[in-house]
C-alpha cells in the first residue's frame, strides 16, 4: 500500500502498487518535473495563456520546468497519427456549448499523472474540460489509463483570469542532486 497518498490519487491496479511506492520514495531522484522535463498531461495543469484563432487554439504554460506549448485544432480534423508519443500527447478541440473539450492521446511514458510516483503508460488518454465564469476558468481533466489505473482519475482546479503578460520563463537548471543531504520528499511548488 502507498503511505501518505494524497486523498485524490490515481486508482492503480494492485501489481503496480509497490512502483508507485517505489517512485514516491525516490521523487528527488526519478520525479521528470525535478530534472527540468515536461509535466505532461494532466499534471500540467490549466494554461497560463489561451490563444484562439479560427481553428485552432494555442495553450501557453508557464511551468516550474519551463515554458511549455500545446497547439490544438479546432476545425473538426481527427488526431493525428504520423506524431510521435509525447508527455504532452496529440490534442484536439471541440466546443460543448460554452466549454472547450480536449481530447489528448498519443503519449509517452516519461511523465508522471501528479506528484508521488503517480506514473503512467503509453495507455494514457486525457480529456480536459475548460469554462469560464466571470473572471475563473473552471478546468477538468480525467485521465484514463486501462494498462496501470483501475478507473479514469479526475482532476479539477480553478485559475483566476488575468491582464498579466507572460515573459520567457527562467531556464530550468537540472540540479546536482548528489548534494541532496537527505532524500527528503519533494512538494511540488503548484
Amino acid at each position: 500500500c502507498v503511505a501518505d497518498v494524497p486523498r485524490n490519487f490515481p486508482k492503480y491496479q494492485p501489481q503496480y502498487l509497490a512502483k508507485v511506492a517505489e517512485l514516491d520514495k525516490h521523487q528527488l531522484q526519478l520525479d521528470p518535473v525535478l530534472h527540468c522535463r515536461s509535466p505532461g498531461l494532466p499534471r500540467i495543469g490549466p494554461p497560463d495563456k489561451i490563444v484562439q484563432m479560427p481553428g485552432q487554439i494555442v495553450f501557453l504554460y508557464d511551468d516550474v520546468s519551463g515554458s511549455f506549448f500545446r497547439i490544438i485544432p479546432t476545425n473538426g480534423r481527427p488526431h493525428r497519427t504520423d506524431v510521435d508519443p509525447s508527455t504532452l500527447g496529440d490534442s484536439i478541440g471541440h466546443w460543448d456549448g460554452d466549454t472547450l473539450v480536449v481530447e489528448a492521446n498519443q503519449f509517452n511514458d516519461d511523465s508522471w499523472l501528479t506528484d508521488n510516483g503517480a506514473f503512467h503508460s503509453t495507455q494514457l488518454t486525457v480529456t480536459e474540460r475548460i469554462q469560464r465564469v466571470g473572471s475563473t476558468l473552471h478546468y477538468e481533466a480525467i485521465a484514463t489509463d486501462p494498462k496501470v489505473l483501475t478507473e479514469p482519475w479526475k482532476v479539477t482546479r480553478l485559475a483566476q483570469l488575468t491582464d498579466v503578460d507572460l515573459i520567457e520563463a527562467t531556464p530550468c537548471i537540472d540540479k546536482d542532486l548528489v548534494h541532496v543531504v537527505d532524500g527528503t520528499h519533494h512538494d511540488n511548488p503548484r
